[in-house]
């Protein structure tokens, strides 16, 4: 595994999502993370009390007791509902009682929908002083709404944002990205294989995608996670249930992408020449 330093904090680059975590065989899902745990150092463990009505929480819970807990970096996410009723505290400590331990170490708002900025950021503020948290952090934000969290009091202590992005859908790079990383904000990256499978499907079935992933002796899997960390500063997380996939994937993922390969890349999937809304799911 390879890692990046964040405000202190050395995280894995690539980590598991446990979005739909409950939906196949549990069994295999506790396998396939043992292994992610010990053969790939995939130590970052990212879910939500939304993912499976806490169901995912409590499956991560089941086995990350079985490990040093100082070793793992837990991503854990409040619903826009509950934090407009203020019940930051209440549902952290749900979310707490069903992983099984007694602090996360980052805590996002899963989405901004009608959230006071101020008021998310005190509650969060008192979460890290209570010790139920450590960092706290945003999914799904754009530029303009970071700029209006960093106007609140204490805004700047916002660990990270979580967005969608990936090799077919790079129009943060315009400019939240560059706020993001200006401002010191870290960017975890969801859906690094695409956002669906059928998007999916065929960027790995692009015939350029396929040649220079078997040039680069990887998949095509790998190469589309490679160029997501390709500079070392993006975190990014997937989801798999299967050992096989998991090492497919993986594939020699942090050997560099050659120069001519990201330009031969950039042709196909362009990085944005204008501003666009933040894409999410």
């Amino acid at each position: 595994m390879q890692y990046l330093t964040h405000r202190g904090e050395r995280i894995p680059l690539i980590g598991f999502g446990t979005y739909r975590f409950g939906s196949s065989e549990q069994s295999a899902e506790l396998k396939t993370l043992g292994y992610g745990f010990d053969k790939f150092g995939m130590t970052l463990l990212d879910t939500a009390e939304m993912y499976g009505n806490g169901l995912s929480e409590q499956i991560l819970g089941s086995i990350i007791n079985e490990y040093d807990r100082r070793s793992l970096f837990i991503v854990d996410k409040i619903l826009p509902s509950n934090a407009q009723k203020g019940l930051y505290r209440e549902c952290c400590q749900k979310s707490l009682e069903r992983l099984g331990t007694d602090y996360i170490d980052l805590y996002l708002l899963h989405w901004k929908s009608g959230v006071d900025m101020q008021d998310m950021v005190d509650n969060m503020e008192c979460l890290v002083q209570s010790g139920l948290i450590r960092h706290w952090g945003v999914s799904n934000f754009d530029t303009h709404e970071m700029e209006k969290l960093f106007s609140c009091k204490n805004g700047s202590n916002c660990f990270c944002n979580q967005i969608l992005y990936n090799i077919s859908q790079r129009g943060a790079e315009y400019d939240l990205i560059p706020w993001c990383r200006e401002h010191d904000v870290l960017i975890i990256a969801y859906s690094p294989l695409c956002n669906s499978y059928e998007a999916r499907t065929a960027v790995a079935n692009d015939e350029l995608v396929k040649t220079i992933a078997d040039k680069e002796q990887k998949t095509p899997e790998s190469l589309m996670l490679s160029f997501v960390v390709r500079n070392k500063d993006i975190v990014t997380i997937f989801k798999t249930s299967s050992i096989s996939h998991l090492v497919w994937n993986m594939q020699n993922v942090f050997v560099p992408i050659s120069e001519s390969d990201m330009s031969a890349l950039a042709k196909r999937y362009a990085p944005p020449s204008k501003k666009y809304p933040l894409e999410k799911i």
